[in-house]
């Protein structure tokens, strides 16, 4: 709340802050999702299905990125 005053969203800094963050909080997302399915125990055809549907949602941040 202290720097609400002096904070300019469009300035290049701040866009490329906020690029950085989300890329980061994305990359995260990614992750956990990749260990969570690594960690599972399960028939070959269901695992394939998780990874099939990780890099979906892989590809939709991706499509994501490159339309904002």
């Amino acid at each position: 709340m202290g720097i609400q005053n002096i904070f300019d969203e469009t300035s290049r800094t701040a866009l490329i802050v906020v690029g950085v963050l989300n890329a980061c909080s994305a990359g995260l997302l990614n992750y956990m999702a990749l260990v969570d399915v690594l960690a599972l125990k399960m028939d070959m055809k269901l695992e394939s299905c998780a990874y099939v549907v990780v890099f979906i949602g892989v590809g939709g941040m991706y499509l994501m990125s490159k339309w904002a």
